[in-house]
């Protein structure tokens, strides 16, 4: 799929041509199967006649454990739906975000969700878990910052050496990388960006669940117009 710009010349988002690939829910439904890392989360559900409530179980409990900045009681929560080999998410992760945390402090929790573009960027997914085996080890930041400045050289070998140059555990890195454990952790934020209506990347999603989805392409002023009209309203 070509990478386009809106008639504007504002970055427009890359586009899925599937929310979710017939790959990706076989993989799902292979983790189910397996039991790895739900048994707790479906015994929560046993008494329920459907499988909703355990979807939205685990779907929040997805978002529990991501990466982000800021405190738990800010007033507002601003998360993104980001993949590593989007040019665009690399633009928001060195020239937008640093100004967002500058200006707002402690007023303002950023998180960071995994929604690779697996039919367009081959090395989303791995760079995805990677960053999520990083997070493991408390070091997602520096790590998400490596993976932003060479997004083109992004295949396994690339990402073990990223580890080693901040300091990771090689082998816990590479035993995590290797062995696709947060496979699954990716494939949560996937369903619940889906869910949620993302379909390109980066999305941003404000105040939660029941919050708005804000466009690729916004500008500092713009999220800063919205930051503080939602600031107003708390």
């Amino acid at each position: 799929m070509a990478e386009n710009e809106s008639r504007q010349g504002q970055p427009r988002p890359y586009l899925r041509t599937a929310a979710i690939s017939a790959g990706v829910i076989l993989f799902a439904l292979a983790f189910f199967m397996a039991g790895f890392g739900v048994h707790a989360l479906l015994e929560e559900d046993e008494d329920s006649d459907s499988g909703a409530k355990a979807t939205n179980v685990m779907l929040s409990t997805a978002a529990e454990d991501d990466p982000f900045w800021g405190p738990q009681n800010a007033a507002v929560t601003l998360e993104v739906f980001s993949d590593f080999q989007c040019p665009y998410c690399a633009q928001l992760a060195t020239e937008t975000l640093p100004k967002l945390r500058e200006t707002y402090g402690n007023r303002l929790r950023f998180i960071y969700r995994y929604f690779p573009l697996t039919s367009i960027h081959q090395y989303a997914q791995k760079a995805a878990e990677a960053a999520q085996c990083a997070h493991d080890q408390g070091r997602f930041w520096e790590y998400h910052d490596l993976l932003f400045a060479n997004q083109k050289a992004l295949t396994v070998s690339d990402l073990k050496r990223y580890a080693e140059q901040v300091g990771l555990d090689s082998a816990k890195f590479d035993k995590c990388l290797d062995s696709g454990q947060n496979a699954w952790e990716v494939l949560l934020d996937q369903l619940d960006g889906s869910q949620a209506g993302v379909n390109g990347t980066p999305t941003f999603r404000i105040n939660g669940a029941k919050g708005v989805l804000l466009p690729a392409g916004l500008t500092f002023e713009q999220f800063q117009m919205i930051l503080d009209r939602a600031l107003a309203a708390e």
